[in-house]
């Protein structure tokens, strides 16, 4: 298998579980996104370091920001030292919601585990 083949069969890996979607409509790419948030804590994640932490621009991240807000699934809050800084953070139903789809996340995971091994062991020979 050559290397343009192996990263092929990864990207195809990767697409194939993104299209699949979670609880409640839910895109494997708004989980990454929730769960960076989550990981922010209850003060929230500044907007800049979640689009570092999951590989997207700022305007990316604002974009896909946007109809998470408008659900009521995250909020916005200024940093009380510094009125420029502005941190994104989970509601009590967007922590709800994660919650919901990181259980759907281990369960797709579970369901993909036996493609992710044959896939490591046809990368490595």
């Amino acid at each position: 298998m050559s290397n343009t083949e192996k990263y092929l069969a990864i990207r195809n890996l990767v697409n194939s579980t993104e299209k699949r979607s979670l609880v409640y409509g839910a895109s494997f790419s708004e989980f990454v996104i929730l769960r960076t948030i989550e990981a922010g804590g209850a003060s929230g994640i500044r907007r800049v370091d979640l689009a570092e932490q999951v590989g997207l621009s700022v305007s990316g991240v604002t974009r896909a920001l946007a109809p998470l807000e408008k659900l009521g699934y995250v909020e916005h809050r200024e940093e009380e030292l510094d009125a420029r800084v502005r941190k994104v953070s989970l509601t009590k139903t967007g922590r709800e919601l994660f919650e919901d789809i990181q259980k759907d996340v281990q369960r797709l995971m579970d369901q993909i585990a036996p493609d992710i091994e044959l896939l490591a062991k046809q990368l490595i020979k």
